[in-house]
């Protein structure tokens, strides 16, 4: 009776033991690897960028996040507005639209901003790399499932 306690304990273990590492090698192994490409790993990887545009485009990024950031927050505290004016009115206040309307103002800003990061970062790339990163910003604009 006690040996057979044992293989039924065992034979759980064993089969958790399969199906963990089964779950593992699907993740791995089988999973699909067709990610939509980033725009940073193409930028970083797949250009083969040389060192003066490295330092061109690690300048472009650091400014691009520092104005992002800056975005970011305003966003927040927009939101935050927003939240405060809700609860106060329980209507559509005039505090109400004008904190939505700062978040929208905020949220251009942000759009113009990164789309002035994208030609500054295509303004260092050579006619080979341009194409490469065209199509990888055109894919990501008209991607129907963002």
């Amino acid at each position: 009776m006690k040996s057979a306690r044992f293989y039924l304990v065992l034979s759980i273990v064993l089969a958790a033991f399969a199906g963990v590492v089964a779950a593992w090698c699907a993740t791995h192994y089988f999973a699909s690897r067709d990610h939509d490409p980033s725009l940073h790993r193409i930028i970083h990887r797949e250009l083969g960028l040389d060192e003066t545009q490295r330092a061109q485009v690690a300048e472009i990024e650091a400014r691009f996040s520092s104005q992002r950031e800056a975005r970011a927050r305003e966003m927040r505290a927009a939101n935050a507005r927003l939240a405060a004016a809700i609860e106060a009115d329980r209507e559509l206040s005039e505090d109400v639209q004008s904190a939505i309307e700062d978040f929208h103002h905020a949220m251009g800003e942000l759009q113009m901003e990164t789309i002035r990061y994208v030609f500054e970062i295509r303004g260092v790339l050579t006619p080979e790399q341009r194409a490469r990163f065209d199509a990888t910003v055109t894919a990501y604009l008209t991607d129907p499932d963002w």
